[in-house]
């Protein structure tokens, strides 16, 4: 049964952003740049993607970080959709801008 999936993205380098964006739309997600994410200690910037899929949670996670590895990105959370941020933000150092 399908279910819409979703995967927070991190790249480190904001200059892999868009070939890691181009790659998830390639792949049938759709992105969005979430630019109200701040890392205080380094140049990180964040996506969330989601598509819908027929995969389990664990391989869904494995797909997502199989297409977005190679240009630069790390899947750092992925499962069914259902939050806009996931809970563990809140818990790392990671502020939200007002």
């Amino acid at each position: 049964m399908l279910r819409k999936m979703s995967a927070e993205v991190m790249f480190y380098n904001p200059n892999d952003v868009n070939r890691g964006c181009a790659e998830l739309i390639e792949h049938g997600f759709e992105v969005q740049l979430l630019d109200d994410w701040i890392d205080d200690f380094s140049a990180a910037v964040w996506v969330s993607a989601w598509t819908l899929s027929e995969l389990d949670d664990s391989s869904f996670f494995d797909w997502a970080e199989a297409i977005v590895e190679p240009v630069g990105g790390e899947v750092c959370e992925a499962g069914p959709a259902t939050q806009s941020y996931p809970s563990w933000v809140i818990a790392a150092s990671w502020r939200q801008r007002a």
